[in-house]
């Protein structure tokens, strides 16, 4: 499945249609610097968010969790892969690092986004190499930075 997260600069609340014509209320969960996320896996309910009129006015598309980067995880248990390698004749081990790819719009983005998935202070992610650091260290890659 595809995780998406919407982000509103202020804390919001939304009515959408989803498909099967019912309305469904969203309510964006405040952050502490006065923005407001929501994150969803039903691609009915992501569907129903980006035809809504205010969609890339009042919030965007703040990031995603593709089906691909989980069921690599999943296959490569722990994110490491161990291939056997010839050089010369002899056997050698290569072990072999794969990161989860997560799309972000910006640096704050990129902040938010560890500090939610993995509790990391906000205060110890304050310059672009400290938070490339931290998701090296968790098996990340931010795409947009």
């Amino acid at each position: 499945m595809i995780r998406k997260t919407y982000k509103s600069n202020t804390g919001i609340s939304i009515n959408v249609v989803l498909p099967s014509k019912k309305s469904l209320h969203i309510s964006f969960s405040p952050q502490s610097n006065g923005s407001s996320v929501f994150t969803t896996e039903n691609e009915d309910v992501q569907a129903a968010i980006e035809q809504h009129y205010r969609f890339g006015k009042l919030f965007k598309l703040y990031s995603t969790e593709g089906e691909k980067e989980q069921s690599a995880e999943s296959e490569d248990e722990g994110n490491a892969l161990t291939e056997s390698a010839s050089a010369d004749g002899e056997s050698v081990d290569v072990e072999v690092k794969v990161a989860k790819v997560v799309k972000v719009s910006d640096l704050a983005a990129a902040k938010d986004y560890l500090a939610e998935a993995f509790g990391i202070s906000r205060t110890t992610l304050r310059s672009r190499k400290a938070i490339e650091e931290q998701a090296a260290s968790h098996g990340i890659v931010f795409e947009g930075l």
